[in-house]
């Protein structure tokens, strides 16, 4: 496979759209500060939207004190503007540098994840779209490109005291987001839920987590995400190393994603673990590994190396799945592997 890098000047772009994205830039669109008059007595409070659901939550009396915290939100919104409207030339720019970006719909379905705070409670975006932007953030583009109709996020469910982020409500905002989702059933009646799909079929969004245990068909709820997840064997290696980083749309959506060397060997133990019937689902999990190692033992081999001495912690079974999978590789990254 021939390895084709993005411009310098597209990737320093994607490097300042990260770099600005990391600070919230809150436009206030959809809030209002409505006053109430409650027996003769006026009070403030603020009001929005989730999804095509109004909600309002009291701010405090009509005062002067009150009215500054009013002023000072919309002059936030006000000091941001700017940086909206720079973010936004960025990913204008990095598209036209041939980055690929997310379709219109899975565009707004992760804007959707990301101003709902999945994100920043902990959750992982995972599979496609997750492969995709490592690439980008990576400065190749890659050899043809992967549609997906659906996201997949991940998270810990047990996570030490101390780490805890705060927990937001994940079910309200994916089915008050006004995209017309609902709850796909478990194969058991009595389970909750863990997939959400549009009514027309066309989009999913899969809640997973790691199974730690023995394996079990019950979902897991994620505190963090307040939300039920389907418990999946190995993504704990998965996920125990993360960054932040960015996706084209909008002004910037900022994700957390997998370390790139971790997401490659992870694909080729996954790819041994799809059922017969998935078999084509297999062969992108090997080309996305193949791809992502290819780039990786050329600009960043320690993320390679570093990824396999964890995986050697992860016992025999998945050292197994990585050694039959490899053998679908050049011969040249399975000597890297295993060197």
């Amino acid at each position: 496979m021939t390895i084709q890098y993005l411009d310098q000047a597209v990737q320093n772009a994607l490097s300042d759209l990260l770099s600005a994205s990391l600070t919230p830039a809150f436009d206030g669109r959809g809030v209002s500060f409505p006053t109430k008059t409650i027996k003769g007595k006026k009070y403030i409070y603020v009001a929005t939207k989730v999804g095509n659901i109004p909600m309002q939550r009291y701010l405090g009396p009509d005062n002067t004190e009150t009215r500054a915290l009013v002023n000072k939100e919309k002059a936030l919104w006000q000091s941001t503007a700017t940086s909206r409207i720079h973010r936004a030339r960025l990913v204008n720019m990095v598209l036209a540098g041939g980055i690929l970006g997310p379709t219109p719909q899975e565009g707004k379905v992760l804007r959707i994840l990301e101003r709902g705070g999945v994100f920043m409670a902990g959750g992982v975006l995972i599979g496609t779209p997750a492969f995709r932007t490592l690439g980008a953030m990576l400065g190749v583009a890659w050899e043809g490109q992967f549609a997906t109709r659906d996201v997949d996020i991940t998270a810990e469910y047990k996570l030490p005291v101390a780490m805890k982020p705060k927990s937001i409500d994940l079910k309200s905002i994916i089915m008050n987001s006004n995209m017309g989702f609902v709850e796909i059933p478990s194969l058991s009646r009595k389970s909750p839920s863990t997939s959400y799909a549009m009514k027309d079929g066309t989009f999913k969004v899969d809640l997973l987590t790691p199974e730690r245990n023995k394996p079990s068909p019950n979902p897991i709820k994620i505190p963090s995400l307040g939300i039920m997840a389907e418990p999946l064997r190995y993504l704990d290696y998965l996920i125990e190393e993360i960054q932040p980083a960015v996706i084209p749309f909008d002004i910037g959506l900022l994700v957390n994603l997998p370390d790139p060397g971790r997401f490659a060997i992870h694909k080729l133990v996954v790819s041994q673990r799809r059922h017969t019937g998935h078999a084509a689902k297999s062969i992108k999990d090997i080309k996305q590994a193949r791809q992502l190692l290819e780039i990786l033992l050329d600009i960043r081999p320690g993320s390679v190396y570093t990824a396999m001495e964890a995986a050697s912690t992860m016992g025999k079974k998945f050292m197994n799945h990585i050694k039959i999978a490899a053998k679908k590789l050049p011969n040249n990254i399975q000597q890297e592997l295993f060197s």
